[in-house]
């Protein structure tokens, strides 16, 4: 594949709030210096500006032959084995001219693992095996769709010294997040380092994951809970984007679209 005609979309989920899709909107920026393909764009399911059709309406205007699409998303859940696809199905109709290759999430790319270790050190930097740690995802009707979180959580788990170790989600899966709690409490932690694992400062990072962590410290008050900054902006994230986008610009055969 040619780099010369090749655009890149990252594609994140969308949020009500505003600025939520802002570290989503820097990565593709430092994508774009580094010039992993000749075009970089980005642009949301829902919700939030620019849509994805917007982004493709760009670099179609700037004589893209494949877009590849890159989902700024964790994990292959429901948005993207669903939403995704329709909505790239969709916007493929109207431009023939062009093919489009969806690229992998980040799922357990090493730079996330080390992103993840990076915000843990920054509240929690020697743990040790009193110390419980607890990853909060958002949790998907896919719930096979949830195994590379839980790899990175173990691998974090044994490469930084904690003791227990869990995912607590807020929406479809067990344990939810009281329950995953008080699993690592039952399991006599002092105390409980949180990593929020979510990319984007949306409404659950502001309001739902804090009520949560407040309740929590309600009931467990012998544990002192330690919650570390979600994801966010890094450059490890677009360490993993690049990582995703070259895999999809080196393969052989880039289906175009069928719509």
């Amino acid at each position: 594949m040619s780099l010369q005609h090749t655009a890149t979309i990252l594609v994140g989920h969308g949020s009500l709030l505003a600025d939520s899709g802002k570290a989503m909107m820097q990565i593709a920026d430092r994508l774009r210096q580094q010039q992993v393909t000749a075009l970089v764009e980005a642009g949301f399911l829902n919700f939030s500006q620019p849509t994805f059709a917007e982004a493709v309406d760009r670099v179609a205007a700037q004589s893209a032959h494949t877009v590849v699409v890159q989902p700024y998303f964790l994990i292959a859940g429901y948005y993207v084995v669903h939403e995704l696809t329709a909505l790239v199905h969709s916007v493929a109709a109207r431009y023939p001219q062009l093919s489009f290759v969806v690229a992998d999430v980040f799922g357990d790319h090493p730079a996330m693992t080390r992103l993840a270790q990076k915000r843990l050190a920054a509240v929690d930097p020697a743990p040790g095996a009193h110390t419980g740690l607890l990853f909060t995802a958002h949790g998907t009707p896919i719930a096979a769709a949830n195994a590379p979180i839980e790899r990175i959580l173990a691998q974090v788990q044994q490469q930084m010294g904690y003791g227990p170790a869990t995912v607590g989600y807020l929406e479809c899966n067990e344990p939810d997040i009281p329950a995953a709690f008080a699993r690592l409490v039952a399991a006599g932690v002092q105390r409980i380092t949180v990593l929020p694992y979510f990319l984007h400062l949306g409404r659950h990072v502001r309001k739902d994951l804090p009520a949560l962590f407040e309740q929590a410290s309600q009931a467990h008050p012998e544990v002192t809970i330690n919650v570390a900054h979600h994801l966010d902006y890094d450059p490890l994230l677009a360490e993993a984007a690049a990582g995703s986008i070259r895999a999809g610009v080196g393969s052989t055969i880039v289906e175009k679209v069928v719509v």
